[in-house]
């Protein structure tokens, strides 16, 4: 493992960040995928964000810039993503974390517009990494086509957080045509697996206030007739009582609330973080 800015990185991850430090330089971009096989809360934020204060700090180092990697560089809707990666420096990182914009109906405006943002958006030189509870989830033209890797993160034993398994591109190619029928993540071997440490490397008290307006908000979209936190309090008390109690898989939550499933997802993953009162805890 190899140290940095106060934590450790594993070093075969490391190394293939560092290829990417290099070559970003020749006009290149990347974008990478953070799946956590269907799960929430298995350390898909940490690692993310590891990832990207580690890939800042050798890009300023290399190309005598001076980009930051801050809860700013973090996003929770595909139309931020975009307007954020018009504004920020090259050779900077965007963390889209959990926007349920990449899995959302084929027609709708803003799938298209994300759609057209990947195919012409190389020029910006950025480092973008898309966090989704389920690889298999994502369209074949973001799971295969638009992505240079992937990243599945997951338990081990009694839900031991901090593993992680790297697929290249090739092999995450594989995985999705493969796998994805029957939701099997054993069907191809990663390049790599290893461990990662529970360590937030952006301010974790921001983070999380940002992360529970973006789910206010949402509701707020969702549900303009009604007031929208009360609206979000029974739909997660909902969540958590089928999948606790009726071991109702997040898709079935979905259709039980006429919700995306991403959205369910997301609100599990809100309540065991700490975001929503302790009331809400599972």
């Amino acid at each position: 493992h190899q140290q940095s800015a106060g934590y450790y990185l594993h070093k075969a991850l490391k190394e293939n960040i560092d290829i990417m430090v290099k070559s970003i330089g020749k006009d290149m971009q990347f974008v990478g995928i953070i799946s956590g096989k269907g799960t929430v809360r298995s350390g898909k934020t940490t690692l993310s964000q590891q990832c990207g204060t580690y890939f800042t700090e050798e890009v300023n180092k290399k190309y005598k810039v001076k980009n930051k990697f801050t809860v700013d560089n973090i996003v929770f809707k595909g139309e931020d993503l975009i307007e954020k990666a018009m504004v920020i420096s090259r050779y900077s990182v965007i963390v889209l974390d959990e926007g349920d914009d990449l899995t959302m109906h084929y027609w709708r405006d803003l799938s298209q517009r994300l759609r057209r943002f990947f195919r012409k958006c190389g020029q910006l030189n950025l480092f973008i990494l898309l966090i989704i509870p389920d690889f298999f989830e994502l369209p074949r033209h973001y799971a295969v086509t638009r992505t240079n890797f992937l990243i599945n993160v997951y338990f081990y034993g009694e839900f031991q957080r901090g593993y992680f398994e790297f697929y290249s591109g090739k092999r995450k190619r594989d995985l999705y045509f493969k796998g994805r029928k029957y939701a099997d993540y054993g069907v191809v071997h990663p390049d790599f697996d290893g461990r990662f440490l529970d360590l937030y490397t952006v301010d974790k008290e921001e983070y999380l206030k940002r992360k529970r307006e973006d789910l206010e908000k949402e509701n707020v979209e969702e549900d303009r007739k009604q007031p929208s936190v009360r609206i979000m309090e029974v739909r997660i008390k909902v969540c958590i009582k089928l999948s606790k109690l009726y071991k109702f898989k997040p898709e079935e939550i979905a259709k039980v609330l006429e919700v995306e499933p991403m959205t369910v997802y997301r609100y599990l993953k809100a309540v065991k973080e700490g975001v929503f009162p302790k009331e809400f805890g599972i």
